[in-house]
C-alpha cells in the first residue's frame, strides 16, 4: 500500500469518527478484491463445459432516459463478458429500434437479460417496456414484470402501495408549481425533502433538496418540474442513517438472501448528508456493514417491501431511519445499477460476512457470482412456470 493510499484511508476513517461511526468502512476502491476473485472464477469456468443455453443481453443507450437500469452500454457489456464464459450462446443486443427487438425474438433465446426497463423512441417519445414485449412473445426474461417495475419508475406509486400494506414510509405528497400558494397551505410542515418522482441515480437531488423555507420549496419544485416534466415528490425529512439492501429471491428453493449495507454520504456545505447525483458520480459516499439490532430491523422491512411490491428474483430496496430510529421505506430499484466498482447492488453483495459459522447470514459474492445468480434465477423462473402449467 502506498503512503498516499494509507493517508487517504486514514482521512476517511477520521472523518467518520467525527460523526460517531466506528464500524468497518468499505469505500469504492476496496471492491477491487472482488475483481481479483472474478478473474480466478473465470479461469475456473474456462475448464468447465459451458451450459447449453442461449442467453440474450438486451440493452439500450441511457442518454435520453431518466432511469439507467444496469448502467452504460459499457457496463452491460461487462455483464455480458461474465456470461459468455458460462453459457454456450450469449448474444449482446443494443436496441435502437423496434426491429432490433424483433431480431431478439427471431433468435429464440432461452432467456433475455433486461439491462433496462424500456426502450424510448425519441421521435415520438413512446416507451416500449421490454417485459411486456417479451411476455407477448412468450420469451422468459430476468427480473420483475411491468406491474412491479412501475413501482421503480414512480416513487409516489411505490410509497402509496407500501402505505397500503402498513409498512413504514415517510409522509409525502405529490405536487406541481403553484399548487400551494402559501406555506400554511402545505400538507406537511417544513423542512421537507423535494425530489423527482421518476428519476434515478440521485438525479435532481442536491444540496437544495432539503427545503427549510417556503421560497426554497417553491424554487425546487419549479426546477424539478421544468427539468423532468412531471409532478414532484415531497416528503418529510428522515434524519437517521441510510441503508440500501440487495435481495436475491428463489421461489423454487424458498431461499431469500437479504444483504443490507449502510450508505454514508459526504456532508455538504449546508451540513446535510444528502445522497445526490454528484456524490454518486464521484463515488464520495462510503458503504459499511451493519450490526444488530439494526441489521434485523432493516432486513425485515426490506423483505416486507420486496414481497408487497411482488418483486421477482432480485432488486434493491432503499431505507432510512426516522427520528425514533425506526426503518422507513424510501424507494425500490428493481433493475439496479451493475457497474462493478460503483453500483450499490453488487457492492452490497460483496460486503456480506456470512460463513460456515454464520449460516444464517449471506456470504460475500463476487461480481461474476452476482451476474450469474441473476441469470440462474431467470432460468429458475422458467422451471417454476413450467411446473405450474
Amino acid at each position: 500500500m502506498t503512503e498516499q493510499r494509507k493517508n487517504d484511508l486514514m482521512t476517511k476513517r477520521t472523518d467518520l469518527a467525527q460523526v460517531g461511526l466506528t464500524a468497518e468502512v468499505i469505500g469504492p476502491l476496496q471492491f477491487s478484491n472482488s475483481v481479483a476473485n472474478n478473474n480466478h472464477q473465470q479461469n475456473s469456468q474456462e475448464q468447465t463445459p459451458k451450459l447449453k443455453k442461449h442467453i440474450a443481453i438486451v440493452a439500450t443507450s441511457t442518454h435520453e432516459l431518466k432511469e439507467t437500469g444496469f448502467g452504460s452500454i459499457e457496463t452491460c457489456r461487462h455483464f455480458y463478458n461474465v456470461l459468455k464464459d458460462k453459457y454456450q450462446t450469449v448474444r449482446f443486443h443494443e436496441i435502437s429500434s423496434m426491429s432490433g427487438l424483433s431480431d431478439v425474438v427471431t433468435s429464440k433465446p432461452d432467456l433475455v437479460v433486461l439491462c433496462n426497463k424500456y426502450f424510448l423512441d425519441v421521435s415520438d417519445n413512446t416507451k416500449t417496456w421490454f417485459s411486456d414485449y417479451f411476455s407477448e412473445h412468450a420469451i422468459a426474461f430476468t427480473g420483475s414484470d411491468r406491474k412491479s417495475l412501475e413501482f421503480d419508475s414512480n416513487k409516489g406509486k411505490a410509497k402509496a402501495a407500501i402505505q397500503n400494506h402498513g409498512i413504514a414510509t415517510a409522509k409525502f405528497f405529490q405536487t406541481s408549481p403553484g399548487q400551494f400558494e402559501t406555506e400554511d397551505k402545505l400538507p406537511l410542515f417544513l423542512p421537507l425533502f423535494v425530489k423527482p418522482i421518476d428519476a434515478a441515480n440521485g438525479n435532481g437531488i442536491d444540496e437544495n433538496s432539503i427545503v427549510r423555507d417556503f421560497e426554497s420549496y417553491q424554487n425546487k419544485v419549479k426546477e424539478l418540474f421544468e427539468s423532468y416534466g412531471a409532478d414532484v415528490l415531497v416528503e418529510e425529512v428522515l434524519p437517521g442513517r441510510e441503508f440500501t439492501v440487495a435481495i436475491f429471491d428463489d421461489p423454487e428453493s424458498g431461499l431469500r438472501s437479504i444483504m443490507p449495507v449502510e450508505i454514508i454520504a459526504p456532508m455538504n456545505e449546508k451540513g446535510d448528508r444528502v445522497l445526490g447525483c454528484a456524490a454518486k458520480q464521484q463515488n464520495h459516499e462510503l458503504l459499511r456493514t451493519i450490526t444488530e439490532p439494526t441489521l434485523s430491523a432493516v432486513s425485515e422491512l426490506a423483505g416486507s417491501v420486496f414481497t408487497a411490491l411482488e418483486v421477482k428474483s432480485f432488486g434493491r430496496i432503499d431505507i432510512k431511519l426516522d427520528t425514533e430510529g425506526k426503518p422507513n421505506f424510501l424507494e425500490a430499484n428493481l433493475v439496479p445499477g451493475m457497474a462493478p466498482d460503483s453500483s450499490y447492488f453488487p457492492r452490497a453483495c460483496s460486503l456480506q460476512h456470512g460463513s460456515k459459522s454464520k449460516k444464517d447470514l449471506p456470504s460475500a459474492m463476487t461480481y461474476s457470482e452476482v451476474a450469474l445468480k441473476i441469470v440462474e434465477l431467470g432460468l429458475s423462473q422458467i422451471n417454476t412456470s413450467q411446473q405450474v402449467s
